[in-house]
């Protein structure tokens, strides 16, 4: 029966085969014994099958031995006793609870009950039974061709070991780093693709580590079934114990999270710190193992001794326990929580960025990094992506991004006789999924193929056996769905049927993305989008692994763009949504060195040239769509890849370079007009550098292509050296701020100063400025020179009293002022008091000053016979000055009763405006007695003045300047306020004499007679058109019969005439020449021409007509028949 076995399923045929069922159960108990005897996860000290029970063992645990009992004990190699029953059914049915309850109810003493079976379910009421596991048909379906070997050579009485597996070449130069790492630190970590055999290098570590206590530590119960099962397998540990820590959480509805329940498992789980602590303190010899979850950490601790301590601790898939999850998953990081000597942590992503979240200057928001030393120790090793692929540990891969319009699904329902329903997105996308795998496979000729999906309805849905489903859409393929709800034994059941199919398709949504032993796929397809990251790239895992004749891994990302009518296929990428693209190609360069470098390049190449070559881009991501506008189609999505993949950063850096190329250096100033952006940026860089908030491979990439960080030291020596070339001109460093010969030196030697004094300058600096005899405060300096200078005129004219403007050196006298007003406000040093002191220096030379313009004064009486000095008079330009301000001070009361006697006595007029008012008011009086009245012209000659000192007063007296008294004064003359409004009343008096005397107001425009009237009539008639005239005025106007519109009155006229024409005549004819009224023909003769050119009003035309007038002409000859003697009317 166990001759030549290659499957467990061989040998279930040859027991079903067996003729009673007392055969089948006997032969299949035999296999049990020799199971738990060499190939069980833990080997079994000792095994008892049946009868052969020691009775004392059989006593003490309270044992029936018999059908539907005990089938026997065995003993685990801490010296536990288990008890198993055996139970071989044909064709697997589920096995009830009457076939197992008493197994289960008198086998209450033991520490686990074990069942071995060849089914694969049995009873609810089992699974919620503690101090149970079960070996079911799907362990024993894993069985390879070495275990039957073992077990067969085990029933004959020898003994063979099964022989586990060697490193390979990459596997061990990991471990030979990992243990040099481990040697000399506490920490390490072990940064590796996916799909490079980690599990098995923490292993061979832990091994040649020769540690008695381990800890293990994974995110799921489903990772730490694979990796018990691995490491059971592939050790060479002579004697291992195991306890298994899990304590699951519930998984959310739909999440498709793969449930593995511990009646799923062939080892018992705990979730009690009493077994911890019991199984830590047990004696043993050989290896101790604990298999946790990070979520477990805590009842691990809790089992722990004070003073106990793991040797070693494996992090596998590390990553879990940084950022937000680390408050989670993290507990086991910390030697207060969880005491470990050492500790390796295994990853394939150190760090994860959000793309689609990004900070000011357009970085990616980082989620996590391991890059915290102290956490995790240094990186002891590292192989990349690209480094497995180019060595052929794993496949290279392809990402395909599929373009699927909604025009290509609207092709594709005609064609099978449906029709999509507007706005049915659910639809749209299901048969946009189907379309993108359609291409992919037909272009790349893939056969396995793993589908991934938002939930598990759409995933189910995807490869029903419906219409709908992808099975009747690809040719020759099997379909298949799993999640992660499923029965174990089913899933496996699935999975197997999967690997022996030619071709096949099986859709999840996610439980296949981590601890579940499948097969090597050649494409996995993210049909909806992925968010986690971490299930992204333990997909992509699968697709990437190695097997006989598999060159490439391929990754479909569907690319849905919906048209609208009239839009083309670019208009609607621009606003198609990226997010499956976005988290598939983040997920590959996060843990592909060599797509981030290539998609890095191409953004920096953009900032450079502002164009890429995405060559090295398209060996990597693929686009299909229609070919009509493939190309456009593959630069609209790589342009879009491109912005969204990398950092804004690299796009300045191209800039940078090119801004170095064109110019010679990268000192880009900050305000550049040609592109603002990059000189701020190029000042944030300095500024993240100094505050050590840049990166050190941003930092290299920068000093690489001659970036200063200081860029200022070469421009200060540059203008140090500027200041040595004008001390040996000018003698000096006082460089004025805008001197002409170079502005720029004078605006640094200024920045220098105020940068000392903000304590913003080196020690370096300032004492090679002091050397160059540099002075900090340039003042100080010009006092002393100024000082050297009052010296010198003191010793030349006996006192310190310099003039003001003085010839010589205009700048001494100002000076000289400058000191006494700072000494009046208290803001001269006593030191320079005193200094001034020592030269006799008046502080207030006020009163010699007074007295010598007194003099001058005095002088000017004697010449002129008054003191009104002229403004700017030449021979004593200061003496009006000085004269003015006397009277302000006298105005103020701060000039002495002294100094305002002696004028006085001088004859001054303290206020000579109110001395010339009185002046003019004579003259106004003068010209009153000749003229009669006040109005004097403005280009009055016999006193222009005046004229202009009357209308000053009028507008004195307008804005409310002009003192009461002077308005009284002028009032009692009859001075006439508003000449304006007098004179409109003199030109109204004279136009009521023209209408009394002519009958009318129509003053001819050149009246010879007053003609001033003729002009004040037109511009009555302008300012009432334009609104300016008052109501009052208008109203008197018209009292006395005026027209506006001269023109209307005499046409009015006119027409009278030609009414009183038609009675006397019996018709309009007038001639033109009718010597009774000459004027009337021309005018009959105007109304036709104005009515013939358009001109003519139509109210003019109606009233004519309505005294039927003629507007026809007479024709030449014909002859008026009313009047012999009218002429005729030539036209």
């Amino acid at each position: 029966l166990f001759d030549g076995l290659t499957s467990f399923r061989e040998l279930e045929g040859r027991i079903s085969g067996l003729a009673t069922k007392g055969e089948r159960g006997d032969v299949f108990e035999v296999f049990a014994e020799a199971y738990l005897a060499t190939v069980a996860v833990e080997k079994a000290k000792h095994v008892w099958p049946g009868a052969s029970v020691p009775h004392s063992l059989r006593k003490r645990l309270a044992l029936t031995i018999g059908d539907k009992g005990v089938d026997g004990v065995f003993e685990t190699q801490l010296g536990e006793y288990h008890a198993y029953q055996v139970k071989f059914r044909t064709s697997r049915p589920s096995l009830t609870w009457d076939e197992l309850s008493t197994f289960i109810g008198l086998a209450d003493r033991v520490e686990r009950r074990v069942l071995f079976t060849n089914c694969d379910r049995f009873a609810d009421v089992v699974k919620q039974r503690t101090g149970f596991y079960a070996i079911t048909g799907n362990d024993l379906d894993k069985l390879e061709l070495q275990d039957f070997a073992v077990i067969r050579a085990w029933l004959e009485g020898a003994r063979i070991e099964r022989q586990p597996k060697n490193p390979l070449p990459h596997q061990a130069q990991a471990i030979d780093n990992l243990l040099s790492a481990l040697r000399d630190q506490n920490r390490a970590t072990a940064l590796m693709a996916c799909g490079t055999g980690k599990t098995l290098i923490a292993l061979w570590v832990a091994e040649r580590m020769g540690v008695q206590n381990i800890l293990v530590l994974v995110p799921s119960l489903a990772l730490l079934r694979q990796t018990l099962h691995e490491w059971a397998r592939e050790t060479s540990w002579r004697s291992f114990a195991h306890l298994c820590v899990c304590s699951d959480p519930t998984v959310k509805p739909d999440s498709d999270e793969l449930v593995v329940r511990p009646t799923d498992l062939d080892f018992p789980v705990t979730t009690d710190s009493a077994h911890v602590r019991a199984f830590l303190a047990a004696r043993f010899d050989g290896v101790k193992l604990v298999f946790s979850t990070y979520q477990s950490g805590h009842v691990v601790a809790a089992g722990m001794k004070r003073g106990d301590a793991f040797d070693l601790a494996i992090f596998d898939e590390a990553h879990k326990t940084a950022g937000r999850e680390g408050v989670h998953f993290g507990f086991a990081l910390n030697n207060k929580n969880l005491a470990i000597k050492k500790r390796l942590f295994l990853t394939a992503t150190p760090r994860h960025y959000d793309v689609r979240k990004r900070d000011k200057e357009g970085d990616a928001r980082l989620v996590y990094s391991m890059d915290v030393p102290e956490v995790y120790g240094p990186i002891a090793h590292k192989l990349t992506f690209a480094e497995a692929a180019r060595r052929g540990i794993i496949c290279n891969y392809k990402i395909i991004i599929s373009v699927v319009t909604s025009d290509m699904i609207n092709d594709h329902l005609l064609r099978h006789g449906e029709v999509m329903v507007k706005g049915d997105a659910v639809k749209a996308r299901h048969v946009a999924n189907q379309l993108a795998l359609q291409a992919a496979v037909a272009q790349h000729g893939v056969s396995k193929i793993f589908t991934f999906h938002r939930s598990v309805a759409s995933a189910a849905a995807f490869t029903s056996g419906c219409p709908e489903g992808i099975g009747n859409h690809l040719s020759g393929f099997n379909a298949f769905h799993v999640n992660g709800a499923m029965p174990t034994s089913e899933r496996e059941n699935i999975m197997t049927e999967f690997r022996a199919a030619a071709k096949a398709v099986i859709s999840n949504a996610k439980c296949l993305t981590e601890g579940v032993d499948v097969p090597a796929v050649d494409m996995v397809a993210f049909l909806t989008p992925k968010r986690s990251r971490v299930d992204i790239v333990q997909a992509t895992g699968r697709a990437m692994r190695k097997v006989s004749g598999k060159t490439t891994g391929y990754v479909l990302v569907p690319l849905f763009v919906e048209q609208v009518k009239g839009e083309t296929i670019e208009e609607a990428i621009a606003r198609t949504e990226f997010d499956e693209v976005w988290n598939v190609l983040q997920a590959m360069q996060e843990q592909d060195d060599m797509l981030a470098e290539i998609i890095r390049q191409m953004r920096e190449e953009r900032g450079r040239t502002k164009g890429f070559d995405d060559t090295r881009f398209r060996e990597r991501v693929e686009t299909l769509g229609p070919h009509i506008s493939l190309g456009s189609l593959r630069d609209s999505i790589t342009t879009a890849c491109i912005e969204a993949l990398s950092d804004n950063w690299e796009e300045r850096f191209g800039e940078l370079k090119a801004f170095k190329e064109r110019f010679g250096h990268c000192n880009v100033p900050q305000d550049w007009r040609e592109n603002p952006p990059l000189g701020r940026w190029a000042r944030k860089q300095r500024g993240k550098n100094k505050s050590g908030e840049l990166s050190e491979d941003r930092r290299l990439r920068l000093e690489q292509i001659g970036f200063l960080w200081e860029p200022f030291d070469s421009q200060w020596e540059e203008m140090f050296g500027l200041l040595v070339d004008y001390k040996r001109t000018h003698n000096d460093c006082r460089v004025p701020v805008r001197w002409c010969g170079n502005p720029q030196l004078g605006k640094w030697v200024d920045k220098q100063r105020r940068a000392k004094k903000d304590k913003r300058i080196g020690e370096n600096r300032i004492r090679r400025l002091e050397e160059l005899g540099f002075v900090w405060d340039p003042f100080d300096k010009y006092w002393e020179d100024m000082y050297s200078t009052l010296e010198q005129y003191r010793k030349r004219h006996g006192d310190c009293n310099v003039p003001q403007g003085w010839v010589e050196n205009p700048s001494l006298g100002t000076w000289v002022a400058t000191q006494r007003t700072l000494k009046r406000e208290s803001k001269l040093s006593e030191e320079r008091i005193r200094r001034l002191g020592r030269l006799k220096f008046v502080w207030e030379p006020i009163d010699s000053q007074w007295e010598e313009m007194f003099a001058a004064l005095t002088t000017f009486k004697s010449n002129y016979g008054h003191c009104n000095v002229p403004n700017n008079w030449l021979e004593h330009p200061r003496l009006r000055i000085w004269l003015n301000v006397q009277r302000r001070s006298k105005k103020k009361g701060s000039l002495s009763e002294k100094y305002i006697e002696r004028l006085d006595t001088l004859g001054i007029v303290w206020d000579p405006r109110r001395s010339s008012w009185e002046g003019m008011f004579e003259a106004l009086l003068t010209h009153r007695r000749k003229y009669g009245n006040c109005n004097v012209p403005d280009n009055y000659v016999e006193n222009a003045p005046l004229g202009a000192w009357v209308s000053r007063q009028r507008i004195a007296k307008k804005r409310g300047t002009l003192s009461t008294e002077c308005v009284r004064r002028l009032d009692q003359v009859e001075l006439v306020w508003e000449p304006i409004s007098a004179f409109w009343d003199q030109m109204f008096a004279e136009l009521a004499k023209f209408k009394h005397k002519q009958g009318h107001c129509n003053v001819p425009r050149a009246w010879q007679e007053n003609r001033q009237l003729a002009t004040w009539v037109g511009t009555q008639r302008q300012f009432r058109q334009a609104g300016k005239l008052s109501d009052g005025r208008i109203q008197q106007l018209e009292n006395i019969g005026f027209t506006w519109n001269p023109r209307d009155a005499r046409w009015e006229k006119m027409f009278a005439a030609l009414v009183q024409y038609k009675k006397q005549n019996g018709d309009c004819r007038v001639p033109q020449n009718w010597r009774h009224n000459p004027k009337l023909g021309k005018w009959v003769d105007h109304q036709r021409h104005f009515k013939k050119s358009g001109i003519l009003s139509e109210a003019r035309i109606r009233r004519l007509d309505e005294i039927g007038f003629q507007w026809a002409e007479l024709r030449r000859g014909e002859k008026e028949t009313h009047s012999a003697s009218c002429p005729s009317v030539i036209p």
